[in-house]
């Protein structure tokens, strides 16, 4: 599915993206004591908010010792390394995805992915794809609260709906003429905000 922005039924408009990199023990650490800044000051979240193709990421640590077991007769697995799980959904093709994705958080990315095994840094994006698409794995399920709508119809639609409530405070008794003047009005402002609801053109 990293090459669609539908999912396999041709429905929606986000598509699952999930890296998982190796870290040194070393890695684990400086990259936990970001993750916590990252977290404590919310206005560093702020670039990654404002981007009208990303309704989610997230970065998780996993130490070697922490993956589950299928059942307790399973033996724990001897791993060499902790583990970075990059989880985020985009609207949109792959590639420009990342390469938008680089090109404005170029900073934060290579911050807390230069503690990964082999990780090239995010510019020139080139090698960053390529090492995406080695450590990239599918995803079998995900969930959208709005499969059919980007996050620019989300927030378009937010923003409609404040107009209409506005709009239909300030009618409220207007003369004939007024009314359509306003009503005038707010087609004008609400004409960009309807956003479709469906699948991307492929």
């Amino acid at each position: 599915m990293a090459d669609r922005a539908c999912n396999q039924a041709g429905l929606g408009k986000a598509v699952t993206f999930n890296v998982i990199t190796p870290m040194t023990r070393l890695g684990t650490w400086v990259v936990r004591a970001l993750l916590w800044y990252f977290d404590r000051w919310k206005s560093t979240q702020q670039t990654a908010k404002d981007l009208a193709f990303l309704p989610f990421v997230h970065w998780v640590i996993v130490r070697r010792d922490q993956f589950a077991r299928l059942e307790t007769a399973q033996e724990s697995e001897r791993l060499n390394y902790d583990y970075l799980f990059f989880l985020s959904t985009f609207n949109g093709p792959w590639g420009p995805y990342i390469e938008a994705f680089a090109d404005v958080l170029y900073v934060p990315l290579d911050w807390v992915w230069f503690w990964s095994i082999g990780y090239p840094f995010a510019r020139p994006v080139g090698p960053l794809k390529a090492y995406i698409q080695r450590n990239q794995v599918e995803s079998d399920h995900s969930y959208s609260a709005y499969p059919g709508a980007s996050v620019r119809d989300v927030r378009s639609a937010l923003e409609l709906r404040t107009m209409l409530t506005d709009f239909a405070n300030r009618a409220l008794g207007l003369p004939d003429n007024e009314f359509m003047i306003e009503f005038g009005g707010l087609l004008m402002r609400a004409q960009n905000k309807l956003g479709t609801f469906g699948c991307i053109p492929p």
